[in-house]
């Protein structure tokens, strides 16, 4: 077999590979192409519609985008780790964490908290189970072991993904914007590798996670991360960065010292030669295409000017941390590789770093089937109750510390949103998520960014930016490429009209095996700001608190102005002292968030009223919550509201049902603690 067939190249692929290089590349250069032109390392399927989001001036083409605050940038980026984690989860989870830290610190930003959103088969399964606990404990050791609290994420089970977990983590740092470190190298200065010693693990890396998982995805794909190392990574990362004689920096990701080093040059239009017996590495028989490849967690890469090396060193030495000079970069086009006197490639970085890309096809949607409407209240509650998709997620999240760096002003544990201090520009920031799965695309993204926006509106934070993780099974699959599509053009056409910028983003495609694929699996995270304290708007329910529901109940037609409207109103209510707690909707609807507040506070409630929307899913409007009448008040806005009823008592009471509130805590609290020990 041809070796191009045997690294699973697209024949179109290499036939593009040839082409531009003018020649037949040798194995050694074809390995390197198998990598760089993956799906996961090259967007094969998805770069060609990746540009044209609103941005607000961003950077582009870096590891993560960032919104500004006063003189300081901060920095957020999602990204999957789906096919590790369906292999080996705990170190999966463990080295997606490593990674998306990586990310944000390669541009100079201290990380300051961590989100997850995970997605799990149904709980009853022992697949599910094993997956769950070794997810968790993969993430709560190694965030906990380098000091950075998990603030904020969302927990789903569905039967879809019974055998293909979805872990997705998204990273947020904090850079002073004069001191922002990009990844664009220039010519004749040093490449340098700091960290961990470069060993076999995560061989095939990128290749692995371009492609269907199957028996033989070798768990040797997955890479062992050290977060005690990554801790001092981090500090001597930072303080690196800040040296002038400091050119780029880039992580050692997918396709490890390759990547990163061959990306550098190609932005900064430079070329590089490296020397590969210069690398610091774990065994003495280590083979040149194995460092290449390797994807050993705790590296990073610099280029340096000859002038800051000394000063390199003194901190590399100060956190006892290894290093290597492998090289130097180039005037020339060319990206050169040596072994003890060796050229072992010569590729041109156009070549190796402008893969083929797919063109996709729109107009190809399945039907989706419809579900019936169960008009029975009582079995619908009932249901909603034992569902693990409404259950209390301590078991997950008490594993995590929270607090650590001292910024985390509170966590609204159970509503996958998170809000920190940020000392440093004298503002609070607050991140939350949101999965769109297996619905008509369009809607569900329209939908997700709304609840996101009101989230943190319900706060008192103003929306500012969005990042997201696109998760689909084959690109090749129509069905696949028009939801993806579906996903792109409504994210932005929303971007715009909210003038919201979408300042990363990650696509995992591959998502399935032989048992199963994934359905779409759009997962959002949206970041806000609030500078007057006075606004931030903490959760309070008490006994004899009126309900009310503010917005339509009707489709909207001009998103922008109802939404703007709504946040003005709520802001303006709270600033009067006239409302104490706001409240979104989201997918399970009226008597989920209800029930939830109820749970959480501790107080029943009784309404009457929009039946319609007991158990729809997303629509346009919040919950107030008020110690007064504020029919008065509300009227004066002109929008539409409704009076629902009062929290009091310990009963749930709606539409002449009555449930007793004691049973469904003890339900609530204890469901997946059991489920878990059983």
């Amino acid at each position: 077999m041809e070796l191009y067939k045997k690294l699973n190249i697209d024949k179109k692929v290499f036939n593009y590979i040839i082409s531009k290089l003018k020649r037949v590349p040798n194995d050694f250069e074809t390995y390197l192409f198998s990598a760089m032109h993956s799906e996961h390392c090259g967007y094969l399927h998805s770069k060609k519609y990746l540009n044209d989001f609103y941005t607000e001036n961003n950077f582009n083409n870096e590891n993560a985008g960032c919104i500004k605050i006063k003189d300081y940038s901060v920095f957020f980026k999602m990204e999957s780790h789906n096919h590790p984690c369906a292999i080996e989860p705990y170190q999966g989870a463990m080295t997606g964490i490593g990674g998306i830290i990586r990310d944000i610190l390669s541009l100079g930003a201290n990380p300051v908290c961590l989100l997850n959103s995970l997605k799990f088969g149904k709980i009853k399964e022992n697949k599910t189970k094993y997956y769950l606990q070794e997810v968790v404990r993969g993430i709560s050791t190694y965030g906990n072991s380098v000091g950075i609290p998990v603030i904020s994420g969302e927990t789903i089970f569905e039967k879809c993904f019974n055998n293909i977990p979805i872990v997705n983590v998204l990273a947020l740092g904090l850079v002073k914007t004069n001191k922002i470190k990009l990844s664009c190298a220039k010519a004749n200065a040093y490449i340098i590798i700091l960290g961990s010693k470069t060993g076999i693990d995560g061989l095939g890396g990128a290749t692995f996670a371009s492609n269907v998982l199957s028996e033989k995805s070798s768990r040797s794909s997955v890479q062992i991360g050290d977060p005690y190392i990554k801790k001092k990574l981090i500090e001597a990362a930072i303080k690196i960065n800040n040296l002038k004689s400091v050119i780029a920096c880039q992580d050692l990701g997918a396709s490890g010292i390759l990547s990163s080093t061959s990306e550098m040059c190609y932005k900064g239009n430079c070329g590089a030669e490296l020397y590969l017996e210069k690398v610091h590495t774990q065994i003495k028989t280590i083979l040149p295409l194995e460092i290449m490849l390797s994807e050993t967690q705790e590296r990073m890469a610099f280029v340096v000017e000859k002038n800051g090396i000394e000063e390199f060193k003194k901190i590399a030495n100060d956190f006892e941390l290894e290093y290597s000079i492998i090289g130097k970069t180039t005037k020339e086009n060319s990206y050169k590789i040596f072994y003890k006197n060796n050229i072992l490639a010569n590729i041109p970085l156009n070549v190796l770093c402008e893969p083929y890309l797919f063109n996709l096809k729109k107009g190809h949607k399945k039907n989706l089937k419809k579900k019936s409407k169960n008009s029975d209240l009582k079995k619908l509650f009932i249901n909603m109750i034992n569902d693990e998709n409404f259950t209390s997620k301590k078991y997950i999240y008490s594993q995590f510390d929270q607090e650590v760096q001292g910024r985390t002003a509170f966590s609204q544990k159970e509503n996958s949103i998170g809000i920190q201090y940020l000392k440093e520009v004298s503002s609070y920031i607050a991140i939350c998520c949101k999965t769109i799965i297996n619905q008509d695309t369009t809607t569900a993204v329209k939908n997700t960014f709304l609840n996101l926006y009101r989230k943190l509106v319900s706060c008192g934070f103003e929306p500012k930016g969005l990042t997201n993780c696109l998760n689909f099974s084959n690109p090749g699959d129509k069905y696949v490429q028009n939801d993806f599509l579906d996903v792109i053009y409504e994210l932005k056409r929303l971007s715009f009209e909210f003038k919201m910028p979408v300042v990363s983003g990650n696509v995992s495609f591959y998502n399935e095996n032989k048992k199963s694929k994934i359905p779409p699996c759009a997962t959002l995270a949206m970041v806000g700001v609030l500078d007057d304290e006075k606004m931030l708007i903490k959760p309070n329910i008490y006994k004899n608190n009126n309900i009310y529901f503010l917005g339509e109940t009707k489709n909207i037609q001009n998103h922008f102005e109802y939404e703007i409207n709504l946040k003005n109103i709520i802001f303006d209510l709270y600033k009067n002292k006239l409302i104490n707690t706001v409240k979104t909707i989201g997918k399970f609807g009226l008597l989920t968030a209800l029930t939830k507040n109820a749970v959480f506070y501790n107080v029943g409630f009784k309404i009457n009223g929009l039946e319609e929307l007991y158990f729809k899913e997303y629509h346009s409007g919040y919950l107030l919550i008020s110690e007064k009448n504020i029919d008065k008040e509300l009227n004066k806005y002109g929008v539409s509201y409704f009076y629902l009823g009062k929290y009091l008592g310990d009963k749930i009471l709606f539409e002449n049902l009555e449930f007793d509130l004691n049973q469904i805590r003890e339900l609530y609290q204890n469901k997946l603690n059991f489920e878990m020990e059983n």
